[in-house]
């Protein structure tokens, strides 16, 4: 039992954190750094009062655990770990318990809020809330076991199936620049949609929160912070797309301005999304000007994200601590008061400077 445990923990717990250390760093700051325990206690105790309010809650839980569960079955795909599937010579209740334990690991984030909602809703005797939450989280649980055990019993199992989107897109031409949207369309709709929908949620919850106190616009900044670090999954996956399927567009006849320009314009469609949501929940006294200098910050956060893949001089391990230190930055720098079109203009420069010194040398780990 304990062996199974560690390879999982060893391949895909400590992976997803590893990669994910931004969006956990983000999380985590906005949490407990910019929100009050007051705050979070109103929060909660509205919440266990109210069933709309609850249910939303455990829609971003369960986003989240969705999340997570990708991440594991793409791991499970991935031809390094093809010793995984070995696991299932394991008895069914080793493999259980296991799954069970790397889920719980994966999604503590929110199974640790929500041992504090619980804690408040004893002390409310909020009985059929506190349940709730409890059931919840053993359903986020189950499914994610169900989701690995059948997995690990399809060994590399590709489905045969109807495929509407990519007989859609297949009728049109596509432009260079949307290669890796219909790539996001065609191979990793889900992932596509729940990026999305996170974003979207956190975006819309920092414009409702922004009205109720004495919040200025670090608030909107963090959110934007936020959204760049919930977007650097995507800059992976175009870092390994382009070198799966796109070896051969370096030895094209392509100026080093129309490479930047076609990355430009890619990230710029894929944000569309975050910024109609967040001109259409802008708070009344924030001026659209400033939106658009956030937009021009989220959008060269990734911009910048993504030039930084090409840099293969350093382990990944250095390369995320890199990227987590850079969140540490970016956080201070917001909270200094710093112009977030400042920072934005420098994320570009760099990003431009990165790419230029190892574009050409990058390769695919």
């Amino acid at each position: 039992m304990k062996s199974i445990f560690r390879i999982l923990n060893l391949t895909i717990v400590k992976e997803y954190y590893r990669q994910n250390v931004v969006f956990v760093f983000a999380i985590l700051m906005f949490s407990f750094g910019f929100l009050r325990s007051e705050e979070h206690k109103t929060i909660i105790k509205s919440a266990l009062n109210l069933p709309l309010l609850l249910s939303l809650i455990f829609l971003a839980w369960a986003l989240h655990a969705a999340k997570v569960i990708l991440f594991t079955l793409r791991m499970f795909e991935s031809r390094n770990n093809e010793f995984l599937y070995n696991i299932r010579l394991f008895s069914p209740m080793k493999r259980f318990l296991a799954f069970g334990m790397m889920q719980f690991n994966l999604i503590q984030l929110t199974l640790l809020y929500s041992l504090w909602m619980i804690k408040i809703g004893i002390e409310e005797k909020q009985t059929w809330a506190v349940l709730s939450i409890v059931l919840c989280n053993i359903l986020l649980i189950l499914i994610g076991i169900v989701f690995y055990e059948n997995r690990i019993k399809r060994p590399n199992a590709v489905g045969i199936t109807a495929k509407p989107i990519q007989n859609f897109l297949a009728k049109f031409r596509t432009p260079s620049y949307l290669f890796f949207i219909r790539y996001l369309f065609s191979k990793q709709p889900v992932l596509l949609l729940l990026t999305k929908l996170f974003s979207c949620f956190v975006l819309v919850g920092i414009c409702n929160l922004y009205p109720t106190d004495a919040y200025d616009e670090r608030l909107l900044a963090l959110g934007g912070l936020f959204v760049a670090a919930g977007h650097t999954v995507f800059c992976q996956q175009f870092f390994y797309y382009e070198n799966q399927y796109l070896t051969l567009i370096r030895n094209l006849p392509l100026t080093s301005k129309q490479r930047l320009l076609g990355y430009f314009l890619t990230y710029l469609l894929l944000l569309i999304p975050e910024f109609i949501v967040l001109l259409r929940n802008l708070p009344t006294d924030v001026s659209y000007f400033y939106a658009l200098q956030l937009m021009i910050f989220i959008l060269s956060m990734i911009y910048f994200n993504h030039h930084a893949q090409y840099n293969n001089t350093i382990s990944n391990d250095a390369f995320m601590q890199r990227l987590f230190f850079s969140g540490i930055l970016f956080l201070l720098l917001i909270m200094f008061k710093i112009p977030v079109i400042l920072m934005g203009l420098v994320n570009f420069s760099l990003a431009i400077f990165v790419f230029q010194k190892y574009y050409y040398e990058s390769h695919s780990a």
